[in-house]
């Protein structure tokens, strides 16, 4: 058996409202994470909670290992709409289920083989406890740490995710969140202000830049296979959850940010997880042949022709 990868954090009931309609579907940053990890890495399992009137339970049961707890009462919900640029603005977030994920479940992985864990957006001083409680337990797992806008309306929030941060093998942030952290809109700046062992900052349709132990590098975003948008909801967890499995499979920024790249764009190619639930990629690698596929007979392909592409030629694990 390979070594696993732990997702922490919620799995929801999300209403989604843009241009092309409006659904109720599953979501979470836990559970779309663990959906783009698993298009390049078999074994992946997911701790989270969930309420009485959680309508998924197949689809978490279909990660093996996992640890979910139900509680009483209602689940997490998220009711977000999205403007014609693909702004969101949520209409309503209740978050119930999520303080009955503990250190205890995190350490639970531990005993079940899980040697990466991705701690999704959550209550950033359990995080922290979370973070230090995997360390002093096993200083060998590969701890990730992804923040969010929503925790950093307090600055002891702030100051938590920060030391999360400090202390997580890798932290994975936005524009928006790397300013709030920091108060500094200079990005160059502002980089330098966080003390985090490898700092992952997505810069949406720009790039990444990776400041790592060995130096800063700038990887730039594969922004024309972003066409025929449908549903962007969750695409940062998929993103960070698809990065963070083939960094694990690799130990290469450069394939791990291109990977996260397409297999983020797939998503987002249709509603909710429907684009990669049952995408299978062998290896980081194949991406290439996708890539490659993008140009077909001197024209321009849309990443949906592309896999369509690939697909009759047997080349793509779907």
């Amino acid at each position: 058996m390979s070594d696993r990868i732990a997702f922490v954090g919620h799995a929801s009931t999300d209403r989604v409202v843009n241009l092309r309609g409006e659904r109720i579907q599953p979501g979470g940053a836990a559970l779309y994470a663990a959906m783009g990890a698993r298009t390049i890495y078999d074994e992946i399992s997911l701790i989270t909670a969930v309420g009485a009137d959680y309508q998924y339970h197949e689809l978490l049961s279909s990660f093996g290992n996992s640890i979910v707890r139900k509680t009483k009462g209602k689940g997490t919900e998220f009711h977000i709409t999205y403007d014609r640029d693909w702004n969101a603005k949520y209409r309503r977030a209740s978050i119930g289920p999520g303080s009955r994920i503990t250190t205890r479940d995190v350490l639970g992985a531990l005993s079940r083989g899980a040697r990466a864990i991705h701690l999704a957006p959550m209550n950033p001083p359990k995080v922290v406890r979370m973070v230090n409680a995997i360390k002093d337990a096993d200083s060998g797992v590969l701890v990730s740490v992804n923040s969010v806008i929503h925790y950093m309306d307090t600055k002891a929030n702030r100051d938590a995710i920060l030391d999360a941060a400090s202390s997580a093998d890798i932290f994975i942030l936005n524009e928006r969140e790397l300013h709030a952290l920091t108060g500094d809109e200079v990005v160059s700046k502002a980089i330098k202000a966080i003390a985090a062992r490898n700092l992952v900052l997505t810069l949406g349709e720009i790039g990444t830049v990776i400041r790592s132990e060995s130096g800063t590098e700038f990887i730039p975003a594969m922004a024309a296979i972003t066409k025929n948008v449908v549903d962007v909801t969750g695409a940062g967890d998929t993103w960070s959850g698809s990065f963070i499995a083939s960094y694990y499979k690799t130990r290469s920024w450069i394939k791990a940010v291109s990977f996260a790249h397409v297999v983020s764009a797939i998503k987002c190619q249709g509603w909710n997880f429907e684009k990669i639930r049952g995408l299978r990629f062998g290896g980081v690698e194949e991406i290439i042949e996708l890539a490659v596929a993008l140009k077909e007979k001197g024209r321009q392909l849309t990443l949906s022709d592309a896999m369509r592409s690939l697909e009759r030629s047997g080349r793509a694990a779907v």
